[in-house]
């Protein structure tokens, strides 16, 4: 696991140190650099040595040193693909993943990450080609950031390391409004005008004739006929196996711990498969009863006899509120934030790797909107298009049921509906944004459209969605971010390609039902897990944030000043001090709009008024 930095266009070894300087945290165990001054090109990786903790420094050159990688991330596979590659004549010089990439290019060329099990993020250049080749892991896993200007082309794993390098700071109207409306940035979109994120599941070439992408994995949705009894089999077989791969590492592995079922099933899976006396659990406690579940991951610690770590969460853990926006690199309105960084410090005491439960819920239909959203269209969708169009309108004007009226007037069709499900119950960006932007302008309203666009199933459709966005660009931006901000590597046994795509295509109603929670893992997990876990509804990782905008923090007044709103573009300070003033008189609850508000002011006070 690393981070990886660089630029073509132009060589400057103190700029590369610097961008290497922004991502210690993501390799404190060892840096390495790479300049091929001929084509104007400079690489470089910070390593956290988890495979080869001996050998495996980077940059990796293949036989002939004309081919050379800089990679973030693990290769599940790579044993069977360095054995083909051996067979086929390669020779290796070290015993890590990362020397399978130049040999697989020499292969395969751009169609070496169909090779690929794992996640990952790397840059590799071509010396004798003239190619630079960039590839991200078929979910998004691991992040890629990338610039092109007209001096340079430049990437790296995380956003300060592009702009060490000079990238213009200017912000995107469009990517604030999508913001606002979805607590992220989608996909290739960042909030900076000029940078991109590289879209999960690509490839970038970069040649003298210019950059051409190409998709080498996507969902596709074809569902398959199949009973409850089958597909609960092969999903246990699956995860098993993804599992098993997840624990590959010369280091030592843990896992995060909620005591709800996806987690459950991951520790209970490990308990089979490690050799260790006591496998190390890590999960978070709350102050606020309401939030609060870790008596039952202890239960679950207990039930599988790991050796287990809590954390406890309160206003005060708002400290750290500093350091997430620092790692982050642009705003993530995601709570979870702040007892993600803190847990993966509490658990970088004691390991080096964690499996973490991200995807279940995407794949499985585990949130509630899956089960509610599916009903209400059902219900409101043959009503004459007036009758919506009035609800919203009565929405603007009623001091009464505004909520409910709002969400009267968005179940018209599937895209407004979903939006209004992804956006919550606060307020609209309209009313405290400085801005003409509006959903269909910034392309928000297509993106949801298209993935219900791919099926006429509406479960399938808002787990395509989730998939393509929300998890990505939300669950695991957040997980990596703060995890590698402590310097611990996340694998999610759950995001195994060839379990996503089984997962993805099996019928609907054997994953999502009224009356019952993931009833598919359940059925194949449920000799595993304990009683109790199976019993139980879903319960997220729930931050009380409402709570804390009522009270005095200085990481919250510190931040949200009139002066720092002000200074923010797209945003009305005026706007924000009345939702403020309506939140803490317990008029009205908006807290996540607060939320929202505070991280974005933030996060232009550190990155973009600095310049």
């Amino acid at each position: 696991m690393c981070g990886i930095v660089g630029v073509q266009g132009w060589t400057d070894q103190s700029v590369l140190e610097a961008m290497l300087s922004t991502i210690t945290h993501r390799g404190p165990d060892g840096a390495g650099e790479f300049f091929a001054p001929d084509a104007d090109l400079m690489m470089g990786a910070r390593r956290l040595a988890i495979v080869d903790v001996g050998g495996g420094d980077q940059p990796i050159s293949n036989e002939a040193g004309d081919v050379t990688v800089v990679f973030n991330g693990e290769i599940y596979n790579y044993p069977a693909l360095r054995q083909r590659l051996e067979d086929a004549g390669h020779r290796f010089e070290t015993d890590c993943d990362t020397e399978v990439l130049v040999h697989l290019w020499e292969e395969y060329g751009e169609r070496l990450t169909d090779h690929l099990n794992g996640m990952f993020a790397f840059s590799l250049w071509d010396e004798t080609e003239g190619t630079l080749f960039l590839a991200r892991d078929h979910l998004g896993i691991k992040p890629l950031f990338y610039a092109r200007t007209d001096e340079a082309f430049v990437w790296g794993s995380e956003m300060a390391a592009l702009l060490a390098a000079g990238i213009d700071r200017s912000v995107d109207e469009a990517a604030v409004y999508n913001y606002f409306s979805l607590n992220y940035s989608l996909q290739s979109d960042t909030l900076f005008e000029q940078v991109e994120k590289l879209q999960p599941g690509t490839s970038l070439t970069v040649t003298e004739e210019g950059c051409s992408k190409r998709r080498f994995w996507q969902l596709d949705h074809s569902p398959r006929n199949t009973t409850m009894d089958t597909a609960a089999e092969t999903l246990r077989e699956k995860l098993q196996q993804s599992v098993s791969r997840r624990m590959m590492a010369d280091v030592p592995v843990g896992a995060f711990l909620s005591g709800g079922l996806d987690s459950s099933a991951i520790v209970g899976l490990m308990t089979e498969e490690t050799d260790v006396d006591r496998l190390k659990t890590f999960s978070i406690g709350f102050e606020d009863d309401d939030h609060d579940e870790s008596e039952s991951a202890r239960a679950v610690s207990d039930h599988f006899g790991t050796d287990h770590h809590e954390i406890q969460v309160d206003l005060s853990s708002m400290d750290v509120f500093g350091d997430v926006i620092q790692h982050y690199g642009e705003p993530l309105a995601d709570p979870a934030a702040l007892p993600t960084l803190l847990l993966s410090q509490r658990a970088r005491d004691e390991v080096k790797v964690v499996l973490s439960g991200e995807g279940a819920d995407e794949l499985l239909g585990g949130y509630q909107h899956y089960r509610a959203f599916r009903r209400h269209r059902s219900k409101f969708e043959r009503m004459p298009t007036a009758v919506h169009t009035a609800a919203q309108h009565a929405s603007t004007v009623s001091p009464i049921g505004q909520k409910h009226l709002d969400y009267l007037g968005a179940l018209d069709n599937d895209e407004t509906a979903f939006l209004r499900w992804a956006r919550g119950f606060g307020l609209p960006p309209e009313e405290y944004l400085d801005t003409d932007a509006t959903p269909e302008s910034t392309g928000l309203l297509d993106r949801i459209g298209g993935s219900f666009e791919t099926t006429t199933d509406r479960t399938a459709g808002i787990s395509t969605f989730d998939l393509q966005y929300y998890l990505p660009d939300d669950l695991l931006y957040k997980v990596d971010h703060m995890s590698m901000a402590a310097s611990l590597e996340a694998r999610v046994p759950f995001l195994d390609p060839e379990l996503v795509s089984f997962v993805y295509n099996t019928p609907s109603n054997l994953k999502v039902s009224q009356n019952e929670y993931k009833p598919l893992l359940k059925r194949a997990v449920g000799d595993i897990v304990p009683d109790r876990v199976l019993q139980r509804d879903k319960h997220g990782l729930s931050v009380p944030v409402s709570s804390w905008f009522e009270q005095d923090h200085e990481a919250i007044a510190g931040w949200l000043t009139e002066e720092n709103l002000k200074r923010a573009p797209y945003i009305s300070a005026e706007s924000v001090f009345d939702t403020w003033q309506h939140h803490r008189t317990g008029r009205e609850e908006y807290g996540m709009t607060l939320w929202k508000a505070l991280n974005y002011v933030a996060w232009h006070e550190t990155f973009v008024v600095p310049e």
